[in-house]
């Protein structure tokens, strides 16, 4: 339960709009529009290295009237947050900030300390940590991608940026030239023909590179460069019917078991640490994540609730 809704009027609307995108291309004078007066609670953008990660928030909204009833393109989010946190030892955030207007964080991505983030008028930018989102121009998504649907985001060569597309099929992945803001289609030929079938991609300290499932069970991780594996997790008790997901610095694995007595049995996903060798887990303690939760080899939990996640700017 998100929160309660209370009904704004364009008026009120108006007041609460004035930021650097405004409001007068969302919503029409005469939208019913219902806004949460709660924020969610935290959910994972990016793990940043053993203790910190980033997080994001925001609020609902919903158009109440005879043609909307639930339709999809009556609902959605604004007024986000990210917030700097420690999913070690839980503290006020390090960092925190909300915004105006309909942005949407891009999860997975993290790269010179600043998130990713599209706007409703096509539009994309950076969101460094301690300053304001900062757009960078109109991006132009060329068939047969199509960039306003969900996406995740990955570092790439040059500056730029992958995105990790789930429609259309024919565009599994895309490349943003941050200086253009053309989006071209990822072919896996010449020289990358090698990633064709790989199950995530990114680009680390200069070098592509990529996870592959392999085993009957999918139960083995190859962490791979061009030359082929380089790293491999392996842990035949588990059952990893779900691709493993970059995550910043990190990847995420979910990892299920039947043995109780297994922490994948009901932990959640496993998360392990990257470098550009491979898995890093010396140094690094067991941590999983269940829905929202960061969970320890304990099982105790650590969450950041829409209470916890305060303006610290």
């Amino acid at each position: 339960m998100i929160g309660k809704c209370r009904l704004v009027t364009a008026l009120i609307l108006a007041l609460v709009c004035v930021s650097m995108w405004g409001c007068s291309s969302w919503f029409d004078e005469d939208d019913h529009l219902s806004v949460n007066e709660k924020r969610t609670n935290g959910y994972l953008v990016a793990i940043l290295d053993d203790s910190l990660a980033i997080v994001q928030n925001r609020r609902g909204w919903e158009i109440q009237d005879d043609y909307c009833g639930n339709v999809e393109s009556c609902k959605g989010t604004m007024n986000p947050g990210i917030f700097l946190v420690n999913y070690r030892n839980k503290q006020e955030p390090l960092w925190g900030d909300t915004v105006e207007g309909r942005i949407s964080i891009v999860e997975g991505y993290y790269r010179d300390s600043s998130t990713l983030f599209s706007t409703i008028d096509d539009e994309f930018g950076f969101w460094r940590i301690g300053e304001k989102p900062r757009v960078v121009r109109k991006w132009n998504c060329e068939a047969p991608c199509e960039c306003n649907r969900e996406k995740y985001g990955r570092p790439w060569v040059d500056g730029n940026v992958l995105l990790k597309l789930g429609w259309p099929r024919e565009c599994p992945y895309a490349i943003l030239d941050t200086a253009t803001g053309i989006v071209n289609k990822l072919d896996f030929t010449g020289e990358y023909a090698w990633l064709d079938g790989c199950d995530d991609i990114t680009y680390i300290d200069g070098e592509v590179v990529c996870l592959r499932q392999r085993g009957d069970r999918l139960c083995e991780i190859d962490f791979e460069k061009k030359d082929g594996a380089i790293d491999s997790l392996i842990k035949s008790e588990w059952m990893l019917f779900d691709p493993p997901e970059f995550y910043g610095n990190a990847v995420k694995m979910k990892a299920s078991s039947f043995d109780k007595n297994d922490h994948a049995y009901d932990f959640g996903d496993r998360l392990a640490l990257i470098g550009k060798n491979g898995f890093v887990f010396e140094d690094y303690p067991e941590t999983w994540m269940k829905y929202n939760s960061f969970v320890d080899s304990t099982g105790s939990s650590i969450s950041y609730s829409s209470e916890d996640l305060i303006v610290t700017k």
